[in-house]
């Protein structure tokens, strides 16, 4: 090796992240190009926060073609995930240039609060957002295999093949939606529930015990997963909520389920196990239940998160987008603080 060679600089870590955003951005322009885009353009300077400006043809009753202008904002984020915040400023740039369209593209995945936050701004905008995440784009791009070669090295740091892993994900995300909300399937929703954390959240934390009852038999806890000795980021819950356990809860109501299930929760949450709870149903709290959580908070300090079935899904992406888990249910206790009154 020549001395020179031996000098040379490697590009530092945020020179590199700079140089696949450029390409990423450079894959999603080709990319709208075979879908029928014209005049597909990056942008920079002036139009900071809006990556890419594209024409698309859209024919009138009449017959006419008219062009709709979109803006796209393109993240290349294949171990973090897209922010609420990610989403507002897409949405204050797309009033600004007046399009008719915007469209965010990602390698990774949506936080629940940015996916809520997108469905409200598409319900206040008729539908004028769309959103590809890493599972869209995979869809898209699987059906222009010389751009997949051509950009190989890329599309490597987010892979769209299915894993033996993602494959087993799949089947429990069917397995949870083909499940009836009601009584009859209570205990299948609850195993498969159960199923899902483990799969997202084993390790590290260490598979779970069910149906803990007390000494007495008079409470039973349907799922209790044990944060003593945990670490990578669990230390910090712990810490917070006085936490042994994790207590989850699961609630297969065909309604949404009131304060009496709240206030049960809250009753199981004893100095021996924390403040920290979750509750899993199929239809979310009704108002009853939000104001008991907030009392709850307001006299004891303790916390119980509202999950769905949108929230299972998203624990198992995380899982197999190789990212912490444990985000989701951080991102969830601030958007309680934040929301708190």
């Amino acid at each position: 090796m020549t001395e020179s060679a031996k000098k040379a600089p490697r590009p530092d870590r945020s020179a590199r992240a700079t140089i696949r955003g450029y390409l990423f951005e450079m894959l999603v322009a080709d990319l709208l190009r075979e879908l029928g885009f014209s005049d597909v353009r990056l942008t920079s300077g002036p139009d900071q926060g809006i990556d890419i400006l594209a024409e698309f043809p859209i024919k009138q009753p009449a017959g006419d073609l008219r062009s709709q202008l979109w803006v796209i904002q393109v993240k290349h984020r294949p171990s973090s995930r897209i922010q609420a915040r990610d989403i507002a400023q897409l949405s204050g740039m797309f009033q600004v240039k007046g399009a008719d369209k915007a469209l965010l593209v990602t390698s990774g995945h949506l936080t629940s609060a940015a996916m809520e936050y997108a469905s409200r701004f598409r319900a206040h905008l008729r539908g004028e957002l769309e959103v590809w995440d890493r599972t869209q784009l995979g869809t898209l791009l699987s059906r222009f295999p010389h751009l997949l070669k051509k950009y190989e090295p890329l599309v490597s740091e987010f892979p769209l093949s299915a894993t033996p892993a993602q494959s087993k994900h799949a089947q429990l995300i069917e397995q949870l939606h083909s499940i009836k909300a009601g009584r009859d399937s209570w205990r299948d929703y609850e195993v498969c529930c159960v199923s899902i954390l483990k799969e997202s959240l084993v390790p590290p934390l260490k598979p779970p015990r069910e149906q803990a009852r007390t000494w007495s038999g008079l409470e039973r806890r349907d799922s209790l997963f044990s944060l003593r000795g945990i670490g990578e980021g669990w230390q910090s819950i712990r810490e917070e909520f006085s936490a042994n356990f994790l207590l989850c809860e699961f609630k297969n109501y065909v309604d949404p389920f009131g304060k009496d299930e709240v206030n049960q929760t809250r009753n199981y949450l004893k100095s021996t196990i924390g403040r920290l709870g979750i509750i899993f149903s199929r239809r979310g709290p009704d108002n009853g239940a939000v104001r008991m959580r907030n009392s709850i908070f307001s006299e004891e300090r303790k916390v119980i998160l509202f999950f769905d079935d949108s929230h299972l899904v998203e624990l198992l992406r995380l899982r197999a987008a190789k990212q912490p888990p444990l985000d989701l249910i951080q991102d969830a206790i601030d958007e309680f603080y934040l929301e708190y009154e």
